[in-house]
């Protein structure tokens, strides 16, 4: 069976991509259609590892966000802040940085740190989801940023004053989050209606 995933060509800005613009490449990293585009060989490293490795991993969406790349460089990562954190905490992986993603030898690593978690934090990079369906990688990167945002909102005051969800409120957070799953059937559709509105063309 061929495996062949879509990428962003490198250079474009999100709101500049579209169906038609994505790369399609192989797990070797050659480009398997005719573009005059080519790909972020740190990007390829990053995807092409998690595709290869988790049949599950149809969808990977990986981001360098501000708020995301600041919980990543905290010693203590995610911490149980708000409710996404706490419905959220138990799935997130880490990973440490190796400098830009150009070693290939980095995917076996990568793999093995994110085990078979939907989440990721890469130590001083960024945030990193997983998903058999657009909809669950979108939904579980959207409450990830989220979480992180809301971190680094409450630690601007001074990590003595922040008050952390009780330990029973953590679990009980936890066990009734392994209940909406549906959300995500939910938010999708309102997703791509917002695209529709602000993006026309984007899935052409």
């Amino acid at each position: 069976m061929e495996h062949h995933f879509l990428i962003n060509p490198y250079g474009w800005y999100f709101e500049e991509m579209t169906a038609s613009c994505l790369v399609k490449v192989d797990l070797d990293g050659n480009i398997v259609q005719d573009t005059t585009s080519f790909i972020n060989p740190a990007g390829f490293t990053i995807h092409s590892a998690i595709h290869g490795a988790r049949e599950d991993a149809h969808y990977v969406i990986h981001l360098h966000t501000v708020a995301g790349v600041g919980v990543a460089a905290q010693t203590e990562g995610l911490l149980p802040i708000g409710q996404n954190a706490c419905l959220l905490k138990h799935q997130v992986a880490y990973h440490g940085y190796e400098g830009l993603a150009l070693n290939h030898e980095e995917r076996e690593r990568l793999v093995a740190d994110l085990g078979d978690k939907p989440l990721m934090l890469l130590r001083n990079h960024g945030t990193l989801a997983v998903g058999q369906t657009a909809a669950q990688a979108w939904i579980g990167m959207f409450f990830l940023e989220r979480a992180c945002a809301q971190q680094v909102a409450a630690l601007s005051g001074g990590r003595e004053h922040v008050l952390f969800a009780p330990d029973a409120a953590q679990a009980e957070t936890k066990e009734q989050g392994r209940g909406i799953g549906f959300v995500s059937s939910l938010a999708w559709p309102g997703a791509l209606r917002m695209l529709d509105r602000k993006s026309p063309g984007y899935d052409v």
